[in-house]
């Protein structure tokens, strides 16, 4: 089952979550950082290794809370840095329980904050970030269910574009692992980072 709410949702059958106001893109972080972070500036663009000088830990929770993958950390934008890899992992962005559920398993796309979490019997079980629909394009918030999954698939509108990993909710509309540039970016699709699009690829029905 997929929702779109202010967020959207994915449940066994299978359905999806999608929010209205999702298409909002990142701004910059301004509040106090939570447990285990701390607020960076990038003077310029860096590798994530050397950032992360070569943790894996750090490096995989710094794309998760920022949205982003290791070919978009932009120089001159304010990120959220693990300083405290144990306790940053700790931290979770979206909604643990969900007393709203709509099925035994269930996504949902939050799409203002721009992660989504996927819920068994209510409570959830991991968590991503997304890049959801921009504003041309947008990702419609609805509840809907799992048509297929496709796991080689290629766009057939934009250009033979590779989709992996994806999982069709609506007509030409999928989640699938694609760029994440820490913002709203697709064409209407939610795209996820890789490992994330290879674990729901295979818990979703």
């Amino acid at each position: 089952l997929i929702l779109a709410m202010g967020y959207a949702a994915f449940a066994e059958g299978t359905g999806l979550m999608a929010s209205p106001a999702g298409n909002s893109s990142s701004k910059e972080i301004t509040m106090a950082p939570p447990e285990g972070f701390d607020l960076l500036k990038l003077e310029k663009k860096e590798s994530l290794a050397k950032l992360c000088e070569q943790n894996v830990a750090c490096e995989t929770i710094f794309m998760k809370v920022n949205r982003t993958d290791r070919r978009h950390i932009s120089a001159g934008k304010r990120v959220l840095f693990p300083v405290d890899t144990e306790k940053a992992a700790e931290y979770v962005p979206v909604p643990e329980q969900i007393t709203d559920s709509r099925s035994l398993r269930e996504v949902r796309v939050f799409l203002n904050e721009q992660y989504f979490g996927a819920y068994e019997n209510g409570t959830l079980l991991f968590w991503g970030p997304i890049s959801s629909g921009k504003k041309s394009n947008p990702t419609w918030p609805g509840e809907f269910f799992v048509n297929y999954k496709q796991r080689h698939k290629r766009s057939i509108k934009y250009n033979n574009a590779p989709m992996p990993y994806s999982i069709n909710y609506d007509g030409p509309y999928f989640i699938h692992q694609q760029s994440l540039p820490g913002h709203p970016a697709s064409r209407g699709c939610v795209r996820l980072l890789e490992a994330d699009a290879k674990r729901l690829f295979s818990w979703v029905r």
